[in-house]
């Protein structure tokens, strides 16, 4: 971590200076008096290096305390693992970026109000979510119906979750986005390569992400 101290004691030095030698010089009545020498100056400098001193070490703790309080915040692995209606998506490379939340469980067929499967859920991952900071979340739907009304949808469940968190779980709206994505992004094939129908992977992508800013 990069220390405050090296880097603001000689602004605050500098500025803190600069108020207190005018004041002095004007006091002073003999002109070619050599300030540096001057043990009155001399105090005043060492009064204003060690106050800069301590603004900096204030402002170090204050950063570690941040940053570690950071570093406890819990996971999304940590937090699918908690509850059985969640669960990990893997990026392109293999590793788990997205908790997903299946729609089934949210939601009715077409319909975007919260089941009592999915508020029981929230409830239990909310105070875990907080800790999060700002965090995205994109609503999907399977290829039935019209795409734009997919993707519309997709918004409703996903700003429904949102409207949840921030009203009854504690969450504060300014750190939740919300993201309609319809049908574009299906986990699984919506149907078989000769057109029948999967109900069960359609089921897979009707779901709602959570997805955490990438901070590398």
């Amino acid at each position: 971590m990069t220390s405050f101290k090296t880097s603001l004691s000689p602004l605050m030095l500098g500025l803190m200076v600069s108020v207190a030698l005018p004041a002095y010089a004007q006091e002073s009545t003999d002109a070619s008096t050599d300030a540096a020498a001057d043990p009155v100056f001399e105090e005043v400098v060492s009064e204003t290096v060690e106050a800069a001193e301590e603004v900096a070490d204030v402002t170090e703790v204050a950063v570690e305390e941040v940053e570690a309080a950071a570093d406890d915040a819990p996971t999304l692995e940590e937090i699918a693992a908690s509850d059985d209606n969640l669960e990990m998506r893997d990026d392109e490379e293999g590793e788990p970026d997205t908790m997903v939340m299946l729609s089934d469980v949210l939601f009715g067929f077409g319909d975007a109000t919260l089941q009592p499967e999915a508020i029981a859920t929230l409830s239990s991952i909310a105070p875990s979510l907080a800790e999060l900071g700002a965090f995205t979340l994109n609503g999907h739907t399977d290829s039935v119906g019209d795409e734009a009304f997919n993707v519309a949808l997709g918004e409703r469940r996903a700003a429904a979750v949102r409207d949840w968190l921030v009203s009854e779980g504690g969450l504060s709206a300014d750190g939740i986005t919300v993201n309609g994505v319809g049908e574009a992004d299906p986990i699984v094939p919506n149907r078989a390569e000769d057109g029948t129908d999967l109900p069960e992977n359609r089921a897979q992508n009707r779901r709602v992400e959570f997805v955490v800013p990438d901070e590398g």
